[in-house]
């Protein structure tokens, strides 16, 4: 079962209105997703359809995705986690909602595929899938 953000049709609603933040007061990504969607703590997400591979319509706008290492789990070691909130994608990029602490609150982004520049899996659209 995949999580979705409803009244994502309009997504300028989300951005920089609230910052979805954690019990410390960070802005995290996950608090974003978690928060809106109702997804569960990240230790019991499963990896879905891979984000790149899915023919167009098969993820909803406001679909939960996630970064998930080789195991199929959200990541903890060093190369990188992120979870946001799927917009759309074409054979380029996935766009996306999302946060994180040094951003301080929802935007769009863009997030390439195929990214020779990506540093870690947050910025590397080959490695989102939906959050199941």
């Amino acid at each position: 079962m995949a999580y979705v953000l409803k009244g994502v049709e309009n997504p300028k609603q989300f951005e920089g209105a609230k910052k979805y933040t954690n019990a410390k007061g960070n802005t995290e990504c996950v608090e974003f997703v978690r928060q809106t969607t109702g997804a569960p703590n990240t230790s019991i997400w499963k990896r879905g359809v891979r984000v790149k591979d899915a023919i167009q319509g098969e993820i909803l706008p406001g679909t939960a995705i996630a970064t998930f290492d080789d195991e199929g789990k959200y990541p903890t070691d060093p190369l990188g986690k992120h979870a946001a909130i799927f917009l759309s994608k074409d054979e380029n990029s996935i766009k996306v909602l999302d946060q994180w602490k040094a951003q301080g609150g929802v935007l769009p982004r863009e997030i390439q595929f195929n990214s020779s520049k990506a540093k870690s899996r947050s910025n590397n659209g080959d490695t989102f899938y939906v959050i199941e």
